[in-house]
């Protein structure tokens, strides 16, 4: 059969083929489960043809001819071309097959499912199974056959992906995955070869990336020997040596022995770790299913290290199916996703939301807000994915030490050519050398290698970081040492040069008289041509030209030519002949013959017939001269001009030829202010992701400088007269106190004696406000989008669900809805929110009832936004300044801003960043900055909840006791006045009761205050006619405000953080005990050693859920299986009965499991 593989006639109608599978395939899309059925019984038909089992006649007839193909180029080293064609083209038909056939059973449709079992497709499994093992050893080795082996995998992957549908829905010892575990078993030899050689290339790519492999590559070229290679791969202890031997054949080497073994890597790792996942879920829904057949012990052997490379990636959720049994749900965990989960806000989020749901609510209620907290946690490691520096604006290190060291051959190139300048000058060479040595400088001082330089020091320990401390200050010494020196020796190397070098003679002997009267203007031209005097005026501004042109004439290089690459005139020579826009009398190379002596008469006139032609040419290129008058032109002038078109076409050419600086671009003035402000945006965004992902970062040196200038207030002192030297400080301020009626000014000034302390003060003060602004900008970046997303989701779930705004009007004193009230007709919202389709979905629920138009108008739609009638496209308006501010929608920006000034947090920052701002006017300020360690530890926050736990009824409490003093105030001002005499002096009596302001304030300040209350405060009223009036006030004033109201204000506190420890101590314990999934307690799982912590951290996992909502939102709708397609429609129904309330898999299991 493998002679037809040879001809024309190998599956003729293999495009027909494919679209009719194709065809099938899409009848079955969004898992229609009647085309499903209609599929395997045709009701109603007189004959009735299951299409399921044709399907696999046609595959298993296509799997035999595969397999022949294979027998009948085994024993050839490689497959020829036609050859690869004809099997690309079987794979291709093979591929659309299996991925038909997986969207015939997934549903899950059971009918299907067991008619696909109970087929030949097991035979067909097993047929390629073993194509597979041998033909993708056989193709990995030899590069030309590389896209045929990735058609092959990619085969591969449908292939599983078949199987695991087959899975869908699976029960504990099911039939199916008896069988699949038969064909497995069956095919343990070649399902073993598969896995080796995934495995294999799952471990290059930590082979790579290991520390001790970089010593056999230390400038990351990403070239090595195969010897060298192999060395590697033995030193690391984790190949055989066939596996070694099998490694090495497969990378292409050149004549040298040399491979790119980055290419390598890239090019196998990739697949097989696509491949190696699907095959990791399907094992392990086998063990996890069938776990009492031992003959899955042969297989899992031989995968435990592919097993054990995904597990970190395989995650794995319980949810109730359908068909109300608890189902296993297997995906896939990015490594982002488990980055982003570990980040500080991350952390925050969750510490927050266990402590406030935990306890809250029934299970239907829990599981809303436990959604809700996924929503938000996924949209903040989405931004924090953003934020996140990213591993393609960082080059690698070792790219950057190649660019570095290139560079460093470039500066000892541009050494030794000074070093070959002998006739240049002292200060000629030390300019250069200043240039030289600046420029390395600045390259060395550049972002790029500073960043890599701070990435160097991330990654020291503290040994090493001591030894570099030390050693750049060592460097640091030695570095001002030698300027010193060099400066001296610069100096007087110009000086002895200057005096006994003999240069100036050297350059007088270089002036000819040529150039002097060259360089003269032409007496009967001056005034008359505009042109001839902006030429000489060009000529002026070349100062390099003649002393270059004559040094070259000599054959040397002067310093002329050093002073123009110093400052940027760079001249391009060819052949020692220089030419220009102007032909100045100095330049001879071009006047002078070869063959006799120049006169100065001859040059003379030789240079006034060219600058004569070149104005000439200058006038007919401007359109001054007709055409007509240049041909009555006489033949002098034309051949001028001939010759000035020649000298013009020898600039052009030279111009072109010249040498730009290194990474200098040639580009129009527009296209560099492009580029200019759209580099300046991407560090702009750098900067703010930076920010925003060091934010806690900056709040705590923000807090640590805080104590430091508080510290510095320690020092200040009162003074009635200003120190001199304190004169001039800045933070000198002076108070006014009444003594005996006069005005006493008083100084507060540092008490210090070695002068640092005050400048420390004001530039510490600067760093606190520039912090503190910065931390504003980083919550901007950080928070601000989170709070934005949460209330755009709340106004959308509300307008959706709720029909607010439709059905129902927020109340008047609802400002919070009255202000959601301006988002909604923008054409912004939802901005943030992923469902951009919200408003369509609303129009759809309540536009029957209420009327489309209506909805539409409400929500800011026009009408050919509800119109999908084809229609003219509008052409878009020119870019304006008008059309940009016309494009910004202010109404959404107003109602984000209102959003972000009711944040407690943003409010908090913004007072924050005042009170700095207000400590430069008076540095007392920065004391209210200390509070933010109350902010900044979990244990503070809490005592700071306490008192504000019971706000309501600590306020209503504050609001009673001021009442009942004011009661008591009103009684002593009718009747105990005279005893209110706070004055020491009889003959000036201090009468603290006689207005009732006066009154109030003192019961309010003192009476309050005092232990005994307000009787201890005022004269004893033994003896007197009001004495048992008195006394009777000041017992009821003790009982009523010290003992009572003051205990109860002291208790709303003290059992407001009982209540929150207590809390806290409940929220351990349940999550210590109760699973937060399922609600079971740990006395059920505890019956096998550690099943509570089993269960809690792979079956019913919180993280777990969160990825897979997460996978399920970033997963294209067609792509989903039949339980995640399930899940996806539970949560756009906002319905949470998919979650295992009360039940587990373990738990439905009990009897099969043991």
């Amino acid at each position: 059969m493998f002679s037809c593989f040879q001809g024309e006639k190998v599956l003729q109608n293999d495009e027909f083929t494919r679209d009719l599978f194709r065809f099938l395939q899409l009848l079955c899309e969004g898992h229609n489960s009647d085309f499903q059925n209609f599929l395997r019984t045709q009701m109603g038909n007189t004959t009735t043809v299951n299409v399921i089992i044709s399907t696999v006649d046609y595959l298993l007839r296509l799997q035999e001819s595969i397999s022949d193909f294979y027998w009948y180029y085994s024993g050839k080293d490689i497959i020829d071309e036609s050859g690869q064609h004809n099997f690309s083209k079987a794979l291709a038909v093979t591929k659309q097959i299996f991925n038909s056939l997986t969207e015939y059973i997934q549903g899950p449709c059971i009918g299907n499912q067991q008619s696909l079992a109970h087929s030949r497709l097991w035979d067909a499994v097993v047929g390629f199974l073993h194509v597979f093992a041998n033909m993708q050893m056989k193709l990995s080795q030899d590069s030309s056959q590389i896209e045929l082996l990735k058609e092959l995998l990619d085969l591969l992957q449908d292939m599983v992906v078949m199987l695991l549908s087959l899975l869908e829905g699976n029960v504990v010892n099911g039939t199916i995955g008896k069988q699949m575990v038969d064909t497995l078993v069956e095919s343990s030899t070649n399902v073993e070869m598969i896995l080796k050689f995934f495995d294999m290339f799952l471990k290059l790519k930590d082979l790579t990336s290991s520390d001790t492999f970089k010593e056999y590559d230390p400038d990351g070229k990403g070239i090595l020997s195969k010897k060298e290679f192999q060395k590697a791969m033995e030193g690391q202890k984790q190949y055989t040596q066939s596996e070694i031997d099998f490694l090495l054949s497969c990378a292409e080497a050149d004549e040298n022995d040399m491979f790119n073994y980055i290419d390598f890597v890239d090019r196998f790792h990739e697949p097989a770790k696509d491949i190696g996942f699907n095959v990791a879920v399907l094992l392990t829904n086998l063990s996890e299913h069938m776990p009492n057949d031992s003959r899955l012990k042969c297989l899992l052997d031989p995968a435990e290290s592919v097993l054990n490379y995904f597990e970190p990636y395989l995650g794995r959720i319980e949810i109730m199916g359908g068909a109300k049994k608890i189902e296993r749900v297997y995906f896939e965990i990015s490594e982002s996703s488990r980055t982003q989960w570990e980040k500080p806000q991350v952390k925050e989020s969750k510490r927050q939301f266990i402590f406030d749901v935990v306890n809250e609510g029934g299970e239907q209620e829990k599981m809303e807000l436990f959604v809700n907290f996924c929503e938000d946690t996924i949209f903040e490691m989405q931004l924090a994915s953003q934020i996140s520096e990213s591993d393609s604006a960082d080059r690698p290190e070792e790219e950057e030490e190649d660019e570095d060291s290139s560079y460093t051959s470039e500066i000892e190139g541009e050494e030794e050519d000074d070093k070959s300048l002998e006739s240049a000058s002292a200060f000629a060479m030390a300019c250069a050398s200043v240039k030289r040595n600046v420029a390395n400088f600045l390259k060395r001082a550049t972002l790029k290698n500073l960043r890599k330089q701070y990435r160097k020091v991330k990654k020291m320990t503290v040994k090493e970081l001591v030894r570099v401390f030390f050693s750049f200050f060592w460097m640091m010494f030695v570095g001002l040492f030698q300027l010193f020196f060099t400066i001296l020796g610069g100096i007087f190397q110009i000086l002895w040069n200057t005096v006994f070098g003999g240069g100036l003679v050297e350059g007088a002997k270089n002036i000819r008289v040529t150039k002097i009267l060259g360089d003269m203007p032409d007496p009967t031209q001056f005034g008359i041509h505009d042109d001839a005097v902006e030429a000489e005026r060009a000529e002026v501004t070349d100062p390099g030209i003649t002393t270059e042109l004559v040094h070259f004439i000599k054959g040397e290089k002067g310093n002329a030519d050093i002073m123009s690459d110093l400052f940027g005139f760079h001249s391009k020579k060819e052949g020692g002949v220089k030419h220009g826009p102007e032909v100045g009398l100095g330049d001879l190379s071009e006047i002078i013959g070869k063959d006799e002596p120049p006169t100065l008469e001859s040059t003379v006139r030789k240079k006034r017939k060219a600058q004569a032609a070149e104005m000439k040419a200058a006038d007919e290129s401007e359109g001054k001269v007709e055409p007509e008058k240049a041909d009555t032109e006489d033949g002098e002038k034309e051949d001028a001009a001939r010759e000035s078109e020649q000298a013009k076409a020898l600039w052009a050419e030279a111009t072109k030829k010249k040498k730009r600086r290194r990474g200098q671009k040639v580009e129009k003035p527009e296209a560099f202010m492009a580029n200019f402000f759209k580099g300046l945006e991407i560090y702009q965004t750098k900067l703010l992701h930076y920010l925003a992902r060091n934010f806690y970062n900056l709040r705590f040196l923000a807090l640590f400088v805080a104590f430091a200038i508080n510290f510095i207030l320690l020092f200040y002192k009162v003074t009635e007269e200003p120190l001199e030297e304190a004169e001039d400080v800045a933070n000198l301020w002076h108070s006014f106190n009444d003594e005996e009626e006069e005005e006493a000014m008083v100084f507060f000034v540092l008490q210090e004696s070695t002068g640092y302390m005050a400048p420390t003060l004001r530039a510490l003060a600067v760093i606190h406000t520039v912090i503190s602004l910065v931390c504003v900008v980083g919550y901007y970046c950080l928070k601000v989008p989170l709070v934005v997303f949460k209330r755009e989701k709340e106004i959308a779930r509300k307008l959706e669900f709720d029909g607010l705004y439709i059905t129902e009007q927020p109340s008047e004193d609802d400002i919070k809805g009255q202000w959601d009230r301006l988002v909604i007709n923008t054409p912004s919202f939802p901005n943030n929110y992923w469902d951009k389709f919200v408003k369509r979905k609303v129009i759809n629920k309540y536009g029957d009832l209420y009327g489309a138009e209506r909805i539409a108008e409400l929500l800011g739609l026009d009408k050919n936004a509800l119109d999908f009638s084809p229609v003219e496209e509008t052409k878009a308006e020119a870019a304006s300044l008008v059309s940009w501010l016309s494009s910004i929608d202010m109404k959404y920006h107003i109602w984000k801003l209102g959003v972000v000034f009711t944040d407690n947090s943003f409010l908090y920052l913004a007072w924050y960043t005042t009170m700095s701002i207000l400590g430069h006017y008076n540095n007392f300020f920065f004391a209210a900055h200390l509070l933010d360690i109350a902010m900044g530890f979990k244990t503070l926050r809490t005592i700071l909840s306490s008192v504000t736990h019971n706000g309501k009824q600590l306020v209503l409490t504050v609001g009673l006791l001021a009442v009942v003093v004011y009661l008591y105030t009103v009684v002593a001002f009718n009747f105990f006045r005279k005893f209110y005499n706070k004055s020491e002096d009889d003959d000036e009596p201090d009468m603290k009761c006689d207005d009732m302001m006066t009154c109030y304030l003192f019961h309010m300040y003192v009476g309050v205050r005092a232990g005994g209350g307000i009787g201890d405060e005022i004269e004893d009223p033994a003896g007197d006619p009001y004495e048992m009036y008195r006394i009777v006030f000041d017992i009821t004033f003790f009982f009523f405000v010290i003992v009572i109201l003051l205990a109860i204000i002291q208790g709303l506190i003290i059992d407001a953080f009982g209540e929150l420890r207590d809390q806290q101590e409940q929220v351990r314990e349940d999550m210590e005990t109760k699973c937060f999934i399922c609600g079971i307690g740990n006395d059920y799982f505890d019956t096998t050693p550690h099943g509570f912590e089993t269960h809690t951290l792979q079956e019913h996992n919180l993280a777990n859920y969160l990825f897979f909502l997460m996978y399920l939102i970033n997963k294209d709708e067609t792509e989903h299986t039949g339980q995640e397609s399930y899940v996806w429609k539970m949560y756009q129904e906002r319905c949470w009965d998919f979650f295992p309330a009360g039940d587990c898999f373990r738990k439905q299991y009990e009897d099969q499991l043991g």
